[in-house]
C-alpha cells in the first residue's frame, strides 16, 4: 500500500514538473514570436522602389499598445493621413504600422510611399531576416506549447 501511495505522490509530481515546462515552452514561444515582430518595426517596404509618392499630413492619431497580436510589444502611433499623391489626387489614408511614424502629431507633414513607406524607414534585409526566424521560432514553440497544453487538458478532463 505504502509503495502504490509513494507512486501516486512520484507521479504527480512530474505531472507538475511537466506542465511547467510545457507552460515555459509556450511562454518562450510568445516571447520569440513577440521579440521578432518588434523588430520588423525598424525595417519597412522600400522608399524607392513605390511606384507613387506624395506628400501626407497628420490629420490624427491614436496611441496603441504596449501588447498586441501580431506587431511586438511597445507604444506605436495609428494616424490618419491626408495624401497629395505626386501624380494626381488626395485620399485620406489610415497607417496602422508600427515603426511609420517618429513622433508625428496632426498638422506635420511627411513624404509617403504608395504601399505605406517612407524614407527614414528604410527596408533592411538583415532585419527582415532576424524578424522571420524569430516569428517562425516563436510561432512554432508557441503552436507546440499550445498543442502540448490541450491535450494535458483533454488527458485530465478525461481522467
Amino acid at each position: 500500500m505504502s509503495a502504490n501511495l509513494e507512486s501516486s505522490v512520484v507521479s504527480e509530481r512530474d505531472d507538475r514538473a511537466s506542465l511547467r515546462s510545457v507552460l515555459v515552452l509556450t511562454l518562450v514561444g510568445w516571447l520569440l514570436f513577440n521579440a521578432g515582430a518588434t523588430i520588423g518595426r525598424y525595417s519597412g517596404p522600400d522608399y524607392a522602389g513605390s511606384p507613387v509618392k506624395g506628400v501626407g499630413t497628420v490629420e490624427k492619431c491614436e496611441r496603441r499598445g504596449p501588447f498586441t497580436i501580431l506587431d511586438g510589444v511597445g507604444f506605436y502611433d495609428a494616424c490618419y493621413l491626408w495624401v497629395e499623391w505626386d501624380r494626381n489626387g488626395s485620399e485620406r489614408v489610415l497607417v496602422d504600422d508600427p515603426g511609420f511614424f517618429r513622433g508625428e502629431k496632426p498638422g506635420d507633414t511627411i513624404r509617403i510611399g504608395y504601399g505605406v513607406s517612407r524614407p527614414e524607414v528604410g527596408y533592411s534585409s538583415g532585419l527582415e531576416l532576424l524578424k522571420f526566424g524569430f516569428v517562425g521560432l516563436g510561432g512554432l514553440l508557441l503552436g507546440l506549447g499550445t498543442l502540448l497544453l490541450l491535450v494535458r487538458l483533454k488527458l485530465y478532463v478525461l481522467r
